[in-house]
């Protein structure tokens, strides 16, 4: 194993993920080879350790993964309310979520 494997099997998921924002971040220009290897790598990693076996644990996940790319929240603070609007971009992918929190909900 090299020192740099040792050093991305220390990382935890999120930190893995954290770096991958950090390198799509960078305004120095277009990626280079290596830093496009190092992002499929890092995503790569994370999503291998996020992978849960229990499978209601999946759905739930990609349930709520559905609700946040189906939505669009923006919070203001107006008169010194703080206001939440959700809007929904993706109607038909919304509402297949909204089944699946009713069926898991049904068979709790």
């Amino acid at each position: 194993m090299t020192s740099a494997k040792k050093k991305a099997a220390k990382l935890s998921p999120i930190s893995q993920l954290q770096g991958v924002l950090l390198v799509l971040d960078n305004r120095s220009g277009r990626p280079t080879a290596e830093m496009l290897a190092n992002v499929r790598e890092m995503v790569g990693d994370a999503l291998s350790v996020l992978n849960e076996p229990d499978p209601v644990k999946q759905r739930i996940g990609f349930v709520l993964l559905a609700i946040q790319q189906s939505t669009e929240v923006v919070v203001k603070t107006l008169r010194g309310k703080r206001i939440t609007r959700v809007t929904v971009v993706d109607q038909p992918l919304y509402h297949w979520a909204l089944e699946e929190i009713h069926a898991l909900a049904g068979a709790a």
